[in-house]
C-alpha cells in the first residue's frame, strides 16, 4: 500500500511513526513545504533561545531512519480524489492509495499592509511572523545581526505572549499590542490573565489593550504600525501574531467538505473515504463541550495523526475528541489552562500574591481549571475532566494543600468516591 503524508509538523510525524510501527512494509510518502527536516513549531521559542537542533525533536534523520520518502521543499496546489493524485505546484503529480493531510495552520493577519518598495529578500507581507522556521531562522538573524533592539508584536494571545517574552529574553525592547481588554483571552479568565500581565510587564514588556493595529507601513518592509486611534508605533521589527487560519484552501476546489478547517468524521475520514486528516488543518468535536471547531495544540495533533494513520491501514478506530490544555513557559510563574472558563460553579483560591487556582464545573463534573504560580496538581484535575468523574464530594478540598493524587486514591479506596468511573 502507497500511503502519503501531505505535512511534515506534529500530526504528520505521529502518522508516519505509527504506520512504520505498525506496518514495516507500507511505502510512506511524506511532502513538505518547507526546505527542513521535520521538525516541532511549539518549540520554535527553545530554538530561538538556545539555537541547535532542539526544534528537530525527532532527530535530522527522522525520514531515513523510518524508510520515508521525503519530498521537501515541495507545495501541494491541489487533489485530484477521483484519481487519487496529488497536483504540485511546478506541474508534477504523484499519486496515493491512502492520504492522511496534516498541513496545520498558517497565519491569519487581518492588518493592511503599505510597503511602497518591498524588498525581494525581506519577509513575505513585509512583517514578520512566528509559524514557520524560515520566518523564525529570518528573525534569529535579524537580532544576532544587532540591527534589532526593539520589537511591536500585534496579538497578545499564546502565540503573541510567547514571542514577546522570547523576545524579551533576547534582549528586545518589546511592546506587545492586543485588541481585546486583556493578554491572552482565549486561554485565561480575567483574574489569572491580571497576574500573567503583571509578571510581563515586571519582565519590562509593554502592553497596550484595547489597542487595534490596522495598517502595517514602511518603505522596503514594515517599519511601523497604525492603530486605530491615529497613532503610530514604531518599531526595528514588527511581528503578526493575530491567529492561524487552517491550510486546506488548496483542498475547495477538489470537493472536500471545509468550514473554517477540514471537516472529518468519527475516524478523521473526510468526504473521500481513502483520504484522513489530522492536526490543525481538521474540525473535530471537544471532549466536553461536543462543540466542533479546530483545536491547534501538539498533543491533539499526535493523537489525530497516530488515529487517522491507524484508520488509514484499515483499522476501525474512533477518535473521542479533543481538548484545550496550554501552559506558558520563561514567564517566571508557571501557568496552566486546561478546558474552558465556563461552568454552573466556580470554585477559586488566591493567596493574595502569585498563587492563583480556579476551577469551573458544571453538574459537579470539571469542565475548565486555570492555575497560576502552583501546577503541581494540574494532572490530576484534568484526569478528573477527562474521565467525566463526579467531584461533588470532593470540593471541599479539591484547592487546598491536601489535595494530591495520593489523597484522592486512599479517599477513593475509603469511600465511594468514583475516581475510577
Amino acid at each position: 500500500m502507497n500511503i502519503v503524508i501531505v505535512g511534515a509538523g506534529p500530526a504528520g510525524v505521529s502518522a508516519a511513526e505509527t504506520l512504520r510501527a505498525r506496518d514495516a512494509r507500507v511505502s510512506i510518502t511524506m511532502i513538505s513545504r518547507e526546505p527542513f527536516p521535520p521538525y516541532s513549531p511549539p518549540l520554535m521559542a527553545e530554538y530561538l533561545l538556545h539555537g541547535g537542533d532542539v526544534i528537530f525533536w525527532r532527530g535530522r534523520d527522522f525520514t531515513e531512519r523510518l524508510n520515508i520518502r521525503y519530498l521537501s521543499p515541495r507545495t501541494v496546489v491541489r487533489v485530484l480524489p477521483e484519481q487519487k493524485k496529488l497536483l504540485f505546484a511546478n506541474g508534477e503529480q504523484l499519486g496515493y492509495d491512502r492520504l492522511i493531510i496534516t498541513t496545520g495552520s498558517t497565519l491569519y493577519a487581518p492588518i493592511r499592509t503599505n510597503i511602497r518598495q518591498p524588498h525581494s529578500q525581506g519577509p513575505a507581507g513585509g512583517f514578520h511572523h512566528f509559524k514557520s522556521l524560515s520566518a523564525a531562522q529570518h528573525i534569529q538573524k535579524e537580532i544576532q545581526s544587532g540591527r534589532v533592539k526593539t520589537a511591536v508584536v500585534v496579538g497578545a494571545g499564546f502565540i503573541g505572549t510567547e514571542i514577546a517574552i522570547t523576545l524579551n529574553q533576547l534582549g528586545v525592547q518589546v511592546t506587545l499590542v492586543e485588541r481585546e481588554n486583556r493578554v491572552m483571552p482565549r486561554m485565561l479568565d480575567a483574574d489569572s490573565s491580571r497576574l500573567a500581565q503583571q509578571f510581563l510587564e515586571q519582565m519590562g514588556i509593554r502592553i497596550l489593550l484595547n489597542t487595534e493595529g490596522v495598517e502595517f507601513f514602511g518603505e522596503h518592509f514594515a517599519e511601523g504600525l497604525l492603530l486605530k486611534s491615529g497613532e503610530a508605533l514604531t518599531a526595528d521589527l514588527m511581528i503578526a501574531a493575530t491567529g492561524v487560519r487552517p491550510n486546506v484552501d488548496f483542498l475547495k476546489q477538489s470537493g472536500f467538505e471545509t468550514h473554517w478547517g477540514l471537516l472529518v468524521n468519527d475516524y478523521l475520514q473526510t468526504n473521500f473515504p481513502e483520504v484522513y486528516a489530522a492536526g490543525d488543518c481538521v474540525e473535530v468535536p471537544d471532549r466536553i463541550t461536543g462543540d466542533r471547531y479546530v483545536h491547534a495544540i501538539y498533543p491533539n495533533a499526535v493523537e489525530q495523526g497516530q488515529i487517522a494513520a491507524r484508520n488509514a491501514l484499515g483499522e476501525q478506530v474512533q477518535y473521542e475528541g479533543a481538548y484545550n490544555m496550554n501552559s506558558l513557559k520563561h514567564l517566571g510563574i508557571p501557568i496552566m489552562a486546561i478546558g474552558t472558563v465556563e461552568g454552573e460553579e466556580t470554585l477559586s483560591y488566591w493567596d493574595g500574591k502569585e498563587v492563583l487556582k480556579k476551577i469551573y464545573l458544571t453538574r459537579g463534573r470539571i469542565t475548565g481549571v486555570r492555575l497560576v504560580g502552583d501546577i503541581k496538581n494540574a494532572g490530576v484535575y484534568f484526569s478528573l475532566m477527562m474521565r467525566g468523574t463526579n467531584v461533588e464530594s470532593m470540593k471541599p478540598y479539591l484547592l487546598t494543600r491536601y489535595f494530591n493524587l495520593a489523597s484522592l486514591m486512599e479517599n477513593a479506596r475509603l469511600s465511594s468516591f468514583p475516581f475510577f468511573g
